[in-house]
């Protein structure tokens, strides 16, 4: 189990970087498949039923997103959720009585 946090943690680590050398993305991808191979312990250990995390599943995806796009230069889901608040939250809290 903390061989698989552990790893979690490096592919965290690589894919957040600005700049991703080759040595680097060739740890990450290494990195990705163990980390799929280590998810079984948890349900070998009875704390899951079955390992179907989209989160994890995306880090599959995430290689050949690289290859194509480039490094995601720190890229946060919270600038979509900004967005989301100006477009949809703030008229509906506007429009309403309270």
């Amino acid at each position: 189990m903390v061989q698989s946090i552990v790893t979690f943690m490096d592919v965290c680590y690589i894919g957040c970087h600005n700049t991703i050398t080759a040595p680097a993305f060739e740890h990450f991808h290494e990195s990705v498949e163990k980390l799929h191979e280590l998810q079984n312990i948890f349900i070998k250990a009875g704390v899951q039923d079955s390992i179907l995390l989209p989160h994890q599943h995306v880090l599959k995806h995430f290689y050949y997103s690289i290859l194509l796009f480039g490094s995601p230069n720190g890229l946060c889901s919270s600038i979509t959720e900004s967005k989301h608040i100006k477009a949809v939250k703030e008229p509906l809290h506007q429009s309403s009585q309270y």
